[in-house]
This record gives C-alpha cells, sequence and structure tokens, in this order.
C-alpha cells in the first residue's frame, strides 16, 4: 500500500499497534458476531481459532495484516479469546504457522 503521503511518524505508526485499544476500539473492532464466531470455531486448534479471530479483528482495526500477527496487544488477545471460550495463550506459535496464510 503507498504510504509516500503520510509523514514519516505517520508511516512509523501505520499497520502497527501503537497503543491498547479502549473498550470501545476493541468493540469496534474485535467484538465476533455469530457468523465470525461460528468461523473461527471451525478452525482445527485453539491456536487456530483465537489466530483466525484476531486476524479479522486486526484487518479491521489496522488496514493491513501484521507481519506476525501474534504482535497483539494482550488486551485484544483476551478479549477474542473470552468470546471464544479459550485461554489467551492458545494463540501462542500462530505467528510461525503455516494456516495464518490461509486465514
Amino acid at each position: 500500500m503507498p504510504t509516500n503521503f503520510l509523514s514519516d511518524e505517520q508511516r512509523r505508526r501505520f499497520g502497527h499497534f501503537t497503543e491498547d485499544p479502549d473498550e470501545g476500539q476493541l468493540a469496534g473492532s474485535f467484538l465476533l458476531d455469530q457468523t465470525a464466531r461460528r468461523r473461527a470455531m471451525a478452525a482445527r486448534s485453539g491456536r487456530n481459532r483465537i489466530g483466525w479471530a484476531v486476524q479479522l479483528g486486526t484487518i479491521r482495526y489496522l488496514g493491513p495484516f501484521l507481519e506476525n500477527p501474534e504482535e497483539v496487544p494482550a488486551v485484544v488477545v483476551g478479549y477474542v479469546a473470552e468470546q471464544l471460550g479459550l485461554d489467551p495463550g492458545e494463540l501462542a506459535g500462530y505467528g510461525t504457522g503455516e494456516a495464518r496464510w490461509d486465514h
């Protein structure tokens, strides 16, 4: 995505979490509706279920995907994991797996 129109500071921050999302931002980008929960839960493991849902919220919140989808604030992982009834620690290793490219 072209970013030459952005300032150096804007370019540095683009596509990265620079702070934890607040409650409104979490609800606006990371709240899973019934369809999203169903799709997340169709993944083969807890890691992939949380990973899929985090990726969905990240694209909504930031615009681009993260190079490493595990580089999200803990508050985001906790928010998503709670909705799925999973342990936030299950996301560990998702950034190195091949499934993230399928999601």
